[in-house]
């Protein structure tokens, strides 16, 4: 048994609601209960459909109530006629007001762009009821069916109402398809662009969300709309990597400037930045370059940049390379065999 043939069996109407149906499903069971006929087989085998009936429908809503989504994709097609095709009511029959899904929208910028700020506009893809037909795919010239007065269903008896099986002459729609409208090609349904305005504040992480409230989907039976989340996304860098507010970066030096000292260049957010190493600097010592990292906003500090210095060796060597090389390994030998004698 479905939910519609509960509905039926109960003699209620979709729309109503809860306490409705609950009231009903009680004068029904005290009318037909076995211990008032208690001769009557057709008594009995009513009492279990109205009982069954009663527990269908109330899984099916409890069901409805539980599957509803958080997100949904901006090029999801949402569609109305999903409860026309099992009940024969409009989506917002029945239901309690409710807010309606959010939106996302993936935005992926450069690094320096999110340590510098951006201001740009988006193109947001969004599926539209199309105003030309009224969401029906129908050009207006279309009639309405004469077998079904134009509700798309066939009644059953009075007392019910549009809980019929779709009308056959014009596949549920409820008018005669003479032409398919031009402006959707019979969807019902336009695919538009929206354009926003963002402004992306400098020191933007990864991650980072932005909301435009009352920008998402319709809500529901009357209900607030859903909002409209730009989820940022930082492309890495070749050079810095980012630890919160701090920037950490690798500097390679020659064997050479280690051993004799001397200054280098340290690219930063703003531009290179002199530094001076004394002789003797081993790989692996860092530099810390004080509010030289990531901004944090107004009122609030910045991050350091840490430089490591790293002291690479030469893979080939001129033969005047070389032998300067043996020249120096040669005189430490010497030091350190008079070391050791000493």
């Amino acid at each position: 048994m479905n939910a519609w043939e509960g509905y039926r069996i109960l003699e209620v109407s979709p729309r109503a609601s809860w306490e409705e149906i609950r009231s009903r499903f009680r004068a029904l069971v005290c009318a037909c209960h076995p211990d008032r006929h208690p001769d009557n087989p057709e008594a009995v085998a009513q009492f279990r459909r109205v009982v069954e009936a009663y527990e269908t429908i109330r899984a099916a809503r409890s069901r409805s109530r539980r599957r509803r989504p958080q997100y949904y994709r901006t090029d999801f097609r949402v569609k109305e006629e999903v409860f026309e095709e099992f009940f024969g009511i409009s989506a917002g029959a029945g239901q309690t007001a409710s807010t309606g899904p959010d939106f996302r929208y993936d935005l992926r910028i450069p690094f320096m762009a999110a340590m510098q700020g951006l201001e740009t506009t988006i193109n947001v893809p969004r599926v539209q009821s199309c105003p030309q037909c009224s969401n029906t795919g129908l050009e207006p010239s279309s009639q309405p069916c004469p077998d079904c007065q134009g509700s798309g269903r066939r009644s059953l008896g009075p007392g019910l109402l549009r809980l019929g099986p779709a009308c056959g002459r014009c596949q549920g729609t409820g008018r005669l398809l003479k032409y398919s409208c031009l402006a959707c090609r019979g969807t019902g349904y336009q695919k538009k662009s929206q354009s926003y305005y963002v402004k992306i504040p400098a020191g933007t992480e990864d991650g980072t969300r932005l909301r435009f409230i009352g920008e998402g989907g319709r809500g529901i039976a009357n209900g607030p709309p859903g909002n409209l989340e730009v989820v940022i996304s930082v492309e890495p860098h070749a050079f810095f990597t980012r630890v919160g507010r701090d920037l950490h970066c690798k500097v390679e030096i020659s064997f050479a400037q280690a051993a004799l000292g001397g200054t280098i260049q340290v690219p930063t957010l703003n531009g290179f930045r002199s530094v001076y190493l004394p002789r003797g600097t081993q790989s692996g010592e860092v530099i810390r370059f004080r509010g030289a990292g990531a901004p944090k906003g107004p009122g609030h500090a910045a991050g350091d940049q840490i430089v490591e210095v790293v002291v690479t060796t030469p893979a080939t060597l001129s033969p005047g390379q070389r032998q300067i090389l043996e020249e120096f390994q040669q005189s430490g030998r010497g030091e350190l065999s008079l070391a050791a004698h000493e």
